[in-house]
């Protein structure tokens, strides 16, 4: 009987003592649980590029030169000494008239002008006769300042007063006058002129040189082939 005690009193101990440790180990048990940190890797930020517009380029501007601006040309009436025409008095002069190209240094056009018709230009010479429309006409070579007396020596005469003229082809030309041209004359007692028309010339027949004759010293002025207008010239 006392067996039988001590053995439940066995069982009742165990089982007590089996139901503390399940107690114990549910009560002081922890699950513990490794939470994986779940590492996600931060987003790699990918700096935005650096968008450098591109420089506008701007066209250099054209240059363009500025045009040259010509003033026009002053125009003037020809003076006698100018060469090409057309060839005019303007205002008459005593003095003789300066050599142009081409004239050998003789006033003037000079005295060389070949054969045939009287080219156009300014000649010398002696009016030794006139009709309506023409005149007989002797060439002359007519030379002024120092000129003149290395002229006069060669053909061995003494000059005076800074001109000398040379005579030595006797040939007459018939020339044409263009309608009823000016002819300046010199006026009796001045070293003036008269602007006279060519049918009334010469107004003094007998004043400072005798029209026309041997010694009627004039200058025409040809232009286009027919005389335009002609100079008396005054000698001392």
């Amino acid at each position: 009987m006392r067996t039988r005690i001590f053995v439940l009193s066995l069982l009742l101990l165990a089982a007590c003592t089996s139901s503390d440790g399940a107690d114990e180990a549910a009560a002081g048990g922890e699950t513990t649980t490794t939470a994986s940190a779940a590492t996600t890797a931060a987003p790699t930020t990918t700096a935005a590029p650096t968008t450098t517009a591109a420089p506008t380029t701007t066209a250099a501007p054209t240059t363009t030169a500025a045009p040259t601006t010509t003033a026009a040309p002053t125009t003037t009436a020809a003076p006698t000494t100018t060469s090409g025409g057309p060839y005019v008095v303007g205002l008459p002069e005593p003095y003789p008239l300066a050599p142009l190209p081409g004239s050998g240094g003789a006033a003037g056009s000079g005295c060389a002008p070949g054969a045939g018709a009287l080219p156009d230009g300014v000649w010398f010479g002696y009016v030794v006769a006139k009709a309506a429309a023409t005149i007989d006409f002797d060439l002359g070579c007519f030379y002024f300042g120092d000129i003149a007396y290395e002229e006069g020596a060669l053909d061995g005469e003494e000059v005076n007063n800074d001109y000398y003229v040379r005579n030595a082809n006797p040939t007459l030309r018939t020339v044409p006058i263009a309608g009823d041209v000016t002819v300046w004359e010199i006026e009796t007692g001045s070293v003036g002129f008269l602007e006279v028309p060519f049918s009334a010339w010469p107004v003094d027949p007998s004043g400072y040189l005798a029209c026309p004759s041997d010694w009627c010293g004039v200058w025409l002025f040809v232009n286009g082939g027919a005389v335009t207008e002609i100079l008396e010239q005054y000698v001392p």
